[in-house]
């Protein structure tokens, strides 16, 4: 192994195209070979994102897979500067390290063999040196169906009803890179296989799905929010989606779908799903209007998934032993744990999956927006009808082997009532 590159304690498995270059003789001819086979490798290993981190004298090298950064090597600095000068080649950056942050593209492979794939680059200068960060963007995988998401049975008859009736709103809730997009993207594409006209209004239009009706914002041309619902209304559709609900114009554009009798579906940012109520309250919607349109909330959050080819039942470490007994969780003696095989690159996971709360407000629900009634009041209300909440999905998930413990823990906070 030559100098330059440094892989101590840094599996191998992870960037075999990349690591035999530096062990090889470079082919000469190709000024990006380096970042072709880092690319080449980070497909490989379903990588989303590549962050080539400067730190000391030498430049890291991770990727986000599974939603997880995973140290895949370490190079030497001047290795890393030429990494880097090459990935801003291929995004027509300036190669002179800026002040600010510059962002460029470019698709990738640049050959017709085979399939292409889009690439955005973001650079900014830190104190240790350049850093950049390598998103690949592909569109959000669709599933079958609700059921392929990991959503359970009686979630899925929920959407279901909903599907099949008129009017009011799905939302669907959770943080950022919660998979929201991807539940909306498979909802829709259950829908353009019937009899239904569906018309997205989005800012941006991220990805164009066959056989929906999609049409982009431009303030500048005066199709906001206000207007543009205005127009769907008149093009007679079943279903209208407005992206992402993030600003007092979007949520009353929102209302106005759902209050004229379409079916309105939105993504929203919040903490699962009866905080959509306070979320919507915050964009400006009385309790009324709230409570008149509402009709689903699915909220989410991913965990990734066990591998299931090396997963193993192993007693239960004792800082998620302390974890459940803190939510008044029954605590078993042992648990599924990753291990790490060649099929799963020594992960333990391979994939991702959902962990769900479908919530159909009541009657009773209802009555208790109206009465202006807090998060804890609502939740407390679903938990005495047996509703399954977030926790107690994620913890049914990791029992049957699904996903782990440790998954269900980094969710977030996620309290009973």
């Amino acid at each position: 192994m030559p100098a330059n590159a440094s892989h101590t304690d840094i599996p191998r498995h992870l960037l075999p195209r990349l690591r035999s270059l530096f062990e090889d003789t470079p082919v000469p001819g190709d000024e990006q070979l380096e970042a072709h086979a880092l690319l080449d490798d980070a497909l490989r290993a379903r990588a989303s994102d590549i962050h080539l981190d400067p730190h000391q004298e030498t430049l890291r090298i991770r990727l986000r897979i599974d939603g997880r950064v995973v140290e895949a090597m370490s190079v030497e600095g001047a290795v890393g500067a030429r990494l880097i000068n090459q990935f801003k080649v291929l995004a027509r950056l300036n190669p002179v390290p800026s002040l600010g942050a510059m962002e460029g593209s470019f698709s990738w492979p640049p050959d017709e063999e085979r399939e292409e794939t889009f690439l955005r680059v973001t650079a900014v200068t830190t104190v240790g040196g350049e850093k950049l960060a390598i998103r690949f963007l592909a569109p959000p995988e669709t599933f079958r169906d609700t059921l392929s998401l990991g959503i359970g049975e009686q979630g899925a008859r929920g959407i279901r009803r909903w599907m099949d009736a008129t009017g009011g709103m799905l939302l669907v809730a959770g943080p950022t890179g919660a998979g929201k997009t991807t539940t909306l993207y498979t909802l829709l594409n259950q829908l353009r296989l019937e009899e239904s006209h569906v018309v997205t209004l989005e800012d941006p239009v991220e990805y164009e799905i066959p056989g929906i009706n999609q049409v982009q914002v431009n303030a500048e041309s005066g199709l906001d929010f206000a207007s543009g619902t205005r127009s769907l209304l008149r093009l007679d559709p079943d279903y209208v989606l407005i992206g992402e609900i993030r600003d007092p114009d979007s949520a009353q554009a929102a209302l106005n779908v759902a209050g004229s009798g379409r079916s309105l579906m939105g993504t929203l940012h919040s903490r699962d799903a009866v905080g959509v109520v306070s979320t919507l309250r915050h964009l400006g919607l009385g309790d009324a209007e709230i409570s008149g349109t509402l009709g689903l909330v699915v909220a989410q959050r991913l965990v990734r998934r066990l591998c299931p080819h090396c997963r193993e039942r192993r007693p239960l470490p004792e800082r998620e032993a302390q974890w459940l007994a803190a939510m008044g969780v029954a605590v078993p003696d042992d648990s599924w744990q990753a291990v790490g095989c060649e099929r799963c690159d020594g992960l333990g996971y391979r994939g991702r999956t959902g962990v769900f709360e479908v919530w159909q407000p009541s009657a009773d629900d209802h009555g208790l927006i109206l009465r202006q009634a807090d998060e804890t009041r609502l939740r407390t209300a679903l938990r005495a009808r047996g509703e399954v909440l977030m926790l107690q999905d994620g913890l049914d998930k990791a029992e049957e082997g699904i996903t782990t413990l440790r998954e269900v823990l980094r969710m977030g906070a996620i309290l009973p009532a």
